[in-house]
């Protein structure tokens, strides 16, 4: 386990330029993955992820890129309970970077009571202090939002092995990211020119498919770093309900921002192309992002990396740290008492 020397914990704008280098700074143990092998031989009904805000997301990119491959159903837990279907037969994935994250020790609980099969991936805290199960030990003294390829670099393996599927390989992703960010500066819309986009304006970040987290993630990104309002949405759902919310005659605040991909079906893409000229002529201003990546998880990726850029861009605009997170500490402290 080795992270770059030039990491600097409290610089969220270091931490987001790192991003393609996290995917690699990490090696999954063979004795996890001989065990994640033994356990799909043995058959696994389902796959579980718990956790909570950055540490839930990386079970959500999961879900999606594997959805149409995996015949084990992956299901994502954000709460202190699991499920009644989730059985002794399943396989339960817990992350929680400080490993002290309460909801998640609750569920992780109740599916050691069921007798479930499982994994815990935290950097310390109290879901490490149990040796009844197979453990990854994150590195220590990071930003938990930013740990994003860091988990995934560690969970993604572990369920393709646990659904009899090939690997990804990271090294590749890493290249193609750096490669691609090199060039931000270059494109129609940068980073920069996106977070100017949305002064006095709450971005609504749209996705499809499996770039449904991706604009989740880019909703709490800019909450957390930006500390600023933003939702995200999904194509077909929003086209049944949200697209009815804008009225022109009252003016919005809204900036919708589409996540486009090339794996998207072709009445999805039709939808997204007839939304985005609705939104256009009600004087939404809407956006298209696309970055053309050669498989799914490399859009996802790709896409996660911009964004969480922008959302370093548009906290410096408004004058802002993208690091510190007080209103979350504070009610946390009032939790506790």
């Amino acid at each position: 386990m080795t992270l770059p020397i030039t990491i600097k914990p409290e610089n969220m704008r270091n931490l987001v330029e790192h991003f393609p280098q996290f995917l690699t700074s990490l090696r999954v143990d063979e004795k996890l993955l001989e065990v994640s092998a033994r356990y799909q031989k043995e058959g696994v009904s389902g796959i579980c992820f718990l956790g909570m805000g950055g540490s839930s997301i990386a079970g959500n990119y999961v879900r999606a890129l594997l959805s149409d491959v995996s015949i084990i159903p992956i299901f994502v837990v954000r709460d202190y309970t699991v499920p009644a279907f989730v059985t002794k037969e399943w396989i339960v994935i817990a992350v929680s970077y400080s490993g002290n994250t309460e909801e998640t020790l609750s569920a992780l609980s109740m599916t050691a009571n069921i007798g479930c099969r499982i994994f815990t991936v935290a950097s310390g805290g109290k879901m490490t202090q149990s040796a009844n199960h197979p453990q990854y030990l994150l590195p220590e003294g990071l930003q938990p939002r930013s740990t994003l390829p860091l988990i995934l670099s560690v969970v993604l393996p572990i369920t393709e092995t646990l659904a009899g599927l090939e690997r990804t390989n990271f090294l590749e992703l890493e290249k193609t990211l750096l490669k691609k960010a090199a060039t931000w500066n270059d494109w129609h819309l940068p980073p920069k020119d996106v977070a100017n986009s949305l002064i006095e304006k709450i971005p609504l970040f749209i996705g499809a498919g499996h770039l449904i987290p991706v604009a989740y993630r880019a909703k709490c990104q800019i909450n957390e770093n930006s500390k600023a309002l933003a939702f995200n949405s999904e194509i077909p759902e929003s086209n049944h309900n949200e697209i009815e919310s804008f009225i022109e005659k009252y003016g919005c605040t809204i900036r919708p921002i589409f996540l486009r991909s090339n794996y998207a079906p072709s009445r999805v893409k039709r939808r997204l192309d007839v939304t985005f000229d609705l939104y256009n002529e009600m004087g939404l201003e809407p956006l298209n992002l696309e970055v053309n990546g050669k498989t799914k998880l490399e859009e996802m990726l790709l896409l996660t990396h911009f964004l969480d850029m922008v959302s370093v861009e548009l906290a410096e605009l408004r004058n802002v740290d993208p690091v510190s997170v007080e209103r979350i500490k504070e009610l946390k402290h009032r939790l506790r008492n």
